[in-house]
């Protein structure tokens, strides 16, 4: 990441909705890297996410919340993916996942600050 370091900031979430981040840009993974003028911020997203996880398994007792690093960019960048996943849900989807997501668009809207919902 070429980003400098004041421009990133800590984002926190609930390690559910986390997991259904990483699930999200796992699916879309493959088409959004496709788009070149997009790969390097793909990749760098990727990078940030699969090091979260690999955090998480590394850990005998899971957390509740998973906090993570995001610039701007890829900030805005999982903001749109997440709002537009949001927005295509059907209505008879699970709650839950509908409530994660929904938490993940909040967080990231807020700028990584406040409160993960509790699950």
């Amino acid at each position: 990441m070429t980003e400098p370091l004041q421009d990133v900031q800590p984002f926190t979430l609930s390690t559910q909705a986390f997991l259904i981040l990483c699930r999200l840009m796992d699916g879309c993974y493959d088409d959004l890297r496709e788009q070149e003028n997009t790969r390097d911020l793909i990749e760098s997203i990727a990078d940030i996410l699969l090091a979260g996880v690999q955090k998480l398994e590394e850990q005998e007792q899971k957390p509740r919340t998973v906090t993570f690093p995001l610039s701007l960019p890829q900030s805005f960048f999982l903001r749109r993916l997440v709002a537009e996943m949001v927005a295509r849900m059907p209505e008879e989807q699970n709650e839950k996942t509908a409530k994660w997501l929904q938490e993940c668009l909040t967080v990231l809207s807020g700028g990584g600050h406040g409160q993960a919902a509790q699950t």
